[in-house]
């Protein structure tokens, strides 16, 4: 075995470790599996890939992409397996480590041209390998804070959910892209000012995309915004209305006070007369106002508020809302984010309640506030049918935009530091959540 050859080879196929950093880099705190667990199988599979690869590529004399690409597969596999985001956002993430790394060979290929024209083997030598992995570093880092930073706020942003199975033909077809552009031989690349224009341009692909990648962040942000301020808008129409009702509460009281000796006066003279029926008849009006009273669910505005607003909601739909709250009048959270994650949770379960029949159209609401400032939520309601939950703990359903609104709720959640827990248990669909305030 040529053991030169062999180094060449593994130099070459160091490009993965590059690679598997970039790419771990944005789904890093979306793993579902153990530290320990993630970088043994990354070890393993990176040192099967350079030594083992080196080898075979040295004493078959196979191109390092003919072995790499197959790799992929298996890498791919072992990614969607660690990582808890949706396929599409981690194909996208893996097919973008793939483009700055192949990018990183093509621009090498260019750049060491001259230092490879006597090489007769489809292989860097050392040097050219070392300057490609280097090309591969300096990149990975100038990408570093925009895969760390900003991607995850991306990754949170629920409306683009469904694009992201479209977003991720970019960086494959761009990868496609740039390895076909990798020239052959180096005497190709010495042809006229071939290689001048490309080492000039090429950077462009890199440049065009970190640019991009800014504007998308930039774009989601605006639609996370707008969507906080359509919830704290949800919440002012609900604040609005309970507003409403209380006065016209106090005005039917009043109006009732004022007439109250009218009334009394009238109902004695019908029951003098024998007329029962009809001073019966003339109560119920009276009745019917008066038991029509102002109901103060919780003595926190704003909970108030999204509680009536949902309770009128239930009552329409023939379901019951058990309320019980331990709150104080300033919450630990923000009050948009509150009515987001309160009006997603009780609406989900209103439609489950509505589904069945007699005692279970019931919604238990529990909300409560634990030393220093952590804020408690507990829903729970009976469900009909099957249900099964994915490897992220939310439900399967087949239905069109179902299950966003629990994403959403998942994600508010985390971002003040808190945990989701779903669990699901004799036909009971139960929703616990803790929420700290922020520093």
């Amino acid at each position: 075995m040529n053991m030169n050859l062999t180094v060449r080879y593994m130099i070459e196929l160091a490009m993965t470790v590059p690679a598997a950093v970039i790419a771990i880099m944005l789904v890093y705190y979306s793993r579902k599996v153990k530290k320990p667990f993630l970088f043994g199988l990354l070890a393993i599979m990176l040192t099967a890939v350079i030594v083992g690869g080196g080898i075979l590529c040295a004493m078959t004399g196979i191109t390092s992409n003919a072995f790499v690409f197959p790799a992929m597969i298996a890498f791919f596999i072992a990614y969607n397996f660690c990582f808890a985001l949706s396929v599409p956002k981690k194909l996208f993430c893996f097919a973008n480590a793939t483009l700055l790394c192949g990018f990183s060979t093509t621009y090498a290929t260019f750049l060491t041209a001259p230092m490879e024209l006597d090489n007769p083997d489809h292989v860097y030598t050392v040097s050219s390998g070392l300057i490609c992995l280097g090309i591969a570093v300096v990149f990975g880092a100038i990408f570093a804070r925009t895969l760390l930073v900003k991607f995850p706020d991306l990754f949170e942003t629920d409306s683009l959910e469904s694009a992201w199975k479209v977003l991720d033909i970019a960086p494959i077809v761009t990868t496609a892209s740039v390895v076909w552009m990798n020239p052959v031989s180096a005497e190709n690349v010495m042809t006229g000012r071939l290689r001048m224009i490309c080492l000039v341009v090429l950077p462009s692909i890199p440049a065009v995309a970190w640019f991009l990648y800014h504007i998308f962040w930039w774009l989601a942000k605006k639609m996370t915004e707008t969507t906080k301020l359509q919830h704290g808008y949800d919440l002012l129409q609900m604040e609005e209305k309970q507003y409403r009702r209380t006065r016209r509460y106090l005005q039917e009281t009043s109006e009732i006070r004022h007439d109250f000796r009218q009334h009394i006066v009238y109902i004695s003279e019908l029951l003098e007369q024998g007329q029962i029926e009809k001073a019966k008849k003339y109560l119920s009006p009276i009745m019917e106002t008066v038991n029509r009273t102002h109901r103060i669910i919780c003595t926190n505005q704003a909970i108030d508020a999204i509680a009536n607003h949902y309770d009128d909601i239930a009552r329409s739909r023939n379901v019951v809302v058990s309320w019980s709250f331990d709150l104080t009048d300033k919450l630990p959270i923000d009050e948009a984010d509150m009515c987001a994650v309160m009006g997603n949770l009780v609406e989900n379960a209103i439609q489950a309640a509505e589904q069945l029949e007699g005692d279970n159209r019931l919604v238990n609401v529990r909300i409560g506030l634990l030393p220093p400032k952590t804020l408690v939520i507990s829903i729970y309601n009976a469900y009909k049918g099957r249900l099964i939950l994915d490897k992220n703990g939310l439900p399967v359903t087949e239905k069109k935009k179902h299950g966003i609104g629990l994403r959403s709720v998942r994600n508010i959640v985390e971002r003040y530091g808190g945990t989701m827990e779903i669990e699901t248990h004799n036909g009971i669909f139960n929703v616990s959540i803790l929420m700290y305030a922020p520093d």
